[in-house]
């Protein structure tokens, strides 16, 4: 085998409770993550005779994305095989960044397992979820996908049953970006914050939809509060559930109970808001 092409999921954080800084600056985190079906491709080609690792981008979402070793499919490619290694890495990307889908970090993932498949290496899941986890905190999730119970800075993951039927979203994005470093900054910023506690209730059968992160995400960002406020009037009518910020945004989803009501929240979404939208379901196959 010389090549191999691979999909890269999507994420989205169904709880999302946030502790208190840690001396060391981290935050952990206890949430349940979940795989989606909109992804990245990358195709994985060796390059014996010509050594180093080029990464080429395309796609809708290729805007901005650097094409060198600063990017996380380079940094796992050199971590996993050398830098002097022969890799020719083909991304396709339909994971818009800054999103709070965890693009990166799935791309990161499949470079890791793609490298290691084409090389022989023999490395297990385990072994590259640690070494990924030098690299981000969503890498472990990423080997892992499904529904899992997420806790620390990322590194703990412990597989839950899949949700069963599919969910589905409709996710929406405004012409903005957020900085993840920036979200907990606000979040460090709001006296007298307790972490919530949605995932223990999770755990115990209470499936609420919560992020510590929308509080200060909505007040600080109106085009993300603003998407959040119409996908809240598509629950209130009983059209959808209540919405979600993804990860720390700037992605926000909505759960509908059919593929073709998420159709029809879609278009009147693009209808009345400057935003990428996206219809999506659960994904419960692995990398």
């Amino acid at each position: 085998m010389t090549a191999l092409t691979c999909r890269a999921y999507a994420k989205i954080n169904l709880t999302l409770d946030i502790g208190l800084p840690r001396p060391d600056g981290y935050h952990p985190i206890r949430s349940i993550m979940q795989t989606i079906a909109l992804h990245d491709t990358l195709t994985v080609t060796l390059t014996p005779r010509a050594p180093g690792i080029i990464l080429e981008v395309t796609g809708g979402e290729a805007d901005g994305i650097p094409m060198n070793a600063s990017n996380l499919v380079c940094r796992a490619a050199a971590l996993l095989a050398g830098p002097l290694a022969g890799l020719h890495i083909l991304l396709h990307k339909r994971i818009p960044s800054q999103a709070g889908l965890g693009g990166g970090s799935s791309d990161a993932a499949s470079t890791l397992l793609a490298v290691n498949t084409l090389l022989g290496l023999g490395q297990s899941r385990a072994q590259l979820a640690k070494m990924g986890a030098s690299l981000g905190a969503d890498i472990p999730f990423f080997l892992t996908g499904g529904t899992a119970l997420v806790e620390g800075r990322g590194e703990i993951v412990t597989p839950l049953p899949p949700l069963t039927p599919r969910w589905h979203f409709v996710l929406a994005k405004p012409p903005v970006g957020v900085s993840t470093a920036a979200a907990y900054a606000a979040l460090d910023g709001d006296s007298g914050r307790i972490p919530g506690a949605a995932t223990e209730a999770w755990l115990n059968g209470y499936q609420r939809l919560t992020n510590d992160f929308e509080t200060v995400i909505f007040r600080e960002n109106p085009q993300i509060a603003s998407i959040a406020a119409y996908f809240r009037k598509t629950a209130e009518s009983g059209e959808s559930f209540t919405p979600l910020l993804c990860g720390s945004g700037a992605t926000v989803l909505c759960r509908v109970s059919t593929p073709e009501k998420a159709m029809q929240i879609a278009e009147e979404i693009r209808a009345v808001h400057q935003a990428s939208v996206w219809v999506t379901t659960t994904q419960e196959t692995a990398q």
